[in-house]
């Protein structure tokens, strides 16, 4: 018999699109066993990570798991601390906080839970144990638990900069993927459309059968090759800019939160994010009320409230295209991450949204192009839906 043809998936972009893309990928697909099977991760040496996402949802730590990553290997490496839900500060009114654990509440059914609680306790705190814990500073999880395990249901914080290396190390050294560090300057297509090979530099054509677009905002492939339209969204989602900045904690025993704190303001709302040695802070807001000087004034103020000093450092202005790709699969190419679209950074949902593609790529994997046209079709309903199951989502509290 015949040995199966050699098989080639190309990645285009690192980050943490690409290599969790990559890890989730090559190992649901075996990769480091199979000799019909390469995934490679060409990453441009000239276009720096966006790097502000930093919060997730509890299903990364089934992809992680998947992966083979030791959790203790991944908090250190990551700066990385317990993430248990998200807090929204003055959302209603002043003074008014709200928290959504990731743990689901105790009881659903027939019991009306509007009715049940005190008056002096928000639903959250009636319903969930984790409220309290968080307000505690206490933890999701006890020395005793194994790895990805908790009293709580929990995610994580972590250095965007420094997941995009651990991953990168961890799927070049054990998952048998292979590594390219060039600029894409064009590439070579069949007569149908399909992606034959990338043109680089450095490196010459990059030949394969399928190609994942995961650089970003850049969209080297679905936007530049494919001239695939962004639906936009800015009619109901208004907000189109952010500023960014880490900040120091005042002091080395400083408390962490265990929640993404997001704190409502007049033309937007401020995350503030603490992992192990900094907090990352930033202000989303809609530029058609709010002037780049303004948004800085009220970052700024927020900051000192915090850490009694002004802002050591300017700010990053970020520019947010509310919207999404019209198709994500064209021809031989998927986009994922940022590429494929970008919603408001609320709830760390991107980052859910690229576990959630790979899956669904690794469940539905296939080289031939008939079977190709018919997941094309199918694929943006589904991942719209959800692209999660049971089996590689069990963790998931939103599914």
């Amino acid at each position: 018999m015949a040995p199966d043809p050699m098989r080639s998936l190309v990645i285009v972009g690192g980050g943490t699109a690409g290599w969790l893309t990559a890890g989730i990928l090559a190992s649901r697909l075996g990769v480091a066993q199979r000799e019909d099977l390469t995934i490679t991760v060409v990453e441009s040496p000239n276009v720096p990570i966006l790097g502000v996402g930093e919060g997730t949802w509890p299903t990364i730590r089934q992809s992680l798991k998947v992966m083979g990553v030791a959790e203790d290997d991944f908090l250190a490496a990551c700066d990385a601390t317990f993430k248990q839900g998200s807090q929204f500060d003055g959302w209603r009114q002043g003074g008014h906080s709200y928290t959504h654990p990731f743990t689901p509440p105790h009881r659903f059914g027939d019991v009306d839970l509007t009715q049940a609680w005190p008056a002096d306790l928000g639903f959250d705190e009636a319903v969930c144990f984790q409220t309290a814990l968080c307000r505690l500073g206490l933890a999701p999880k006890a020395r005793g638990n194994g790895e990805y395990e908790g009293i709580g249901n929990y995610a994580y914080h972590f250095d965007a900069g420094k997941v995009a290396i651990f991953l990168r190390d961890h799927c070049t050294a054990r998952l048998g993927v292979r590594h390219i560090v060039d600029d894409i300057t064009g590439c070579a297509q069949g007569a149908d459309g399909a992606i034959t090979a990338l043109h680089t530099r450095h490196h010459g054509d990059i030949a394969g059968d399928m190609f994942v677009d995961c650089s970003g905002q850049h969209g080297v492939l679905i936007d530049r090759i494919f001239k695939v339209p962004l639906v936009n969204c800015r009619d109901v989602l208004f907000v189109d800019r952010a500023l960014a900045i880490q900040v120091p904690y005042p002091a080395p025993d400083a408390p962490i939160a265990s929640v993404t704190m997001a704190t409502a303001q007049a033309a937007g709302w401020i995350w503030d994010i603490g992992l192990t040695k900094r907090r990352g802070m930033g202000y989303v807001y809609s530029s058609t009320y709010a002037s780049e000087d303004q948004a800085f004034d009220t970052l700024d103020r927020y900051v000192r409230q915090i850490s009694g000093k002004p802002m050591a450092s300017e700010p990053r202005s970020i520019g947010i295209n509310a919207g999404y790709r019209e198709r994500f699969w064209v021809a031989n190419c998927v986009a994922v991450g940022v590429a494929s679209g970008f919603v408001e950074p609320l709830e760390a949902s991107s980052i859910a949204m690229i576990e959630m593609s790979a899956n669904h790529l690794a469940e539905h994997m296939t080289f031939d192009a008939g079977a190709m046209a018919v997941e094309r079709s199918g694929s943006t309903a589904s991942l719209i839906k959800c692209g999660a199951t049971p089996s590689t989502f069990s963790n998931c509290i939103m599914c």
